[in-house]
């Protein structure tokens, strides 16, 4: 594995103070702090995921076609890869830009 790609995953930054707003439940009650960082680690490893299978040298048409939709679904910013990173607690345009400096070192490994 890419040692970049640990490396965003490591990183700690917060879009908009959402990392550190107290959730409420159906109840009214607050989240507690570690369901908190259960459920940001969960969609931090949606987004190391996508990651992943941006960076990955998959042969099968299939799995190209699910490499070009991970790229897509960061490089666009769609509105589901903003609101994961919001539950991530990370920034959705620095993602972006980390993921296209990954692809570029990538790229020219490559070479």
């Amino acid at each position: 594995m890419d040692s970049n790609l640990l490396n965003f995953y490591n990183y700690c930054g917060v879009y908009d103070n959402l990392a550190t707003d107290p959730l409420q439940s159906v109840g009214g009650e607050e989240e507690t702090v570690g369901e908190q960082k259960r459920y940001s680690s969960l969609w931090g490893a949606v987004i190391l995921q996508a990651m992943i299978d941006i960076t990955s040298n998959y042969k099968r048409t299939e799995n190209n076609i699910e490499k070009m939709k991970a790229f897509n679904w960061i490089n666009d910013l769609h509105s589901d890869f903003i609101t994961v990173c919001h539950f991530a607690g990370y920034n959705p345009a620095y993602v972006r830009n980390k993921m296209r400096d990954i692809v570029s070192k990538s790229l020219s490994s490559k070479r």
